[in-house]
């Protein structure tokens, strides 16, 4: 099953911000649990991001005023890539609305809203060595390594001009 274009809206959190603890909850859950990090120190990391106009920012796909997922659109994600410059990352769909197209959704919004700002490439990085949905989606691995002792493959998506 796929949730319909239709049905499914795209904002900013910067206008939804009664969205940031939910958003916090999930990136603490699924990869904030380190020493020293909290639910409180990701709203913060969060709130500190809440542009509209240029990156970093995040975006939310929305359904019947109900938050599905994020991703943002960041700036240097990777410090050992300091020339690759815009990335898309935290991608996040709630558990049970996974399956339904919402992470290909947010991943070809990040890519069309960086397309507008200009970006000829953008990058990411995954856990899933295959590239899994992103392979789907026209992204290509460019190479896996280990960043924050966790095996990665870093990809790129060639975007039109």
């Amino acid at each position: 099953m796929k949730i319909s274009d239709e049905d499914l809206a795209f904002v900013f959190l910067a206008d939804r911000q009664d969205a940031i603890p939910t958003v916090a909850q999930w990136y603490y859950e699924e990869w904030g649990k380190v020493p020293g990090n909290s639910v409180e120190k990701t709203i913060e990391r969060i709130r500190g991001k809440l542009n509209r106009h240029k990156p970093p920012f995040h975006i939310l796909a929305v359904s019947e005023d109900r938050v599905l997922g994020v991703a943002q659109f960041k700036l240097r994600e990777m410090s050992i890539y300091p020339e690759k410059e815009f990335w898309l990352g935290s991608l996040f769909v709630a558990p049970e609305f996974r399956g339904y197209g919402v992470g290909s959704a947010l991943a070809k919004k990040i890519a069309a809203i960086a397309n507008d700002f200009g970006v000829k490439e953008l990058y990411l990085q995954t856990e899933s060595l295959d590239g899994g949905l992103y392979k789907r989606l026209s992204w290509n691995v460019i190479e896996t390594t280990e960043y924050n002792n966790v095996r990665v493959a870093v990809m790129v998506r060639q975007l039109s001009e």
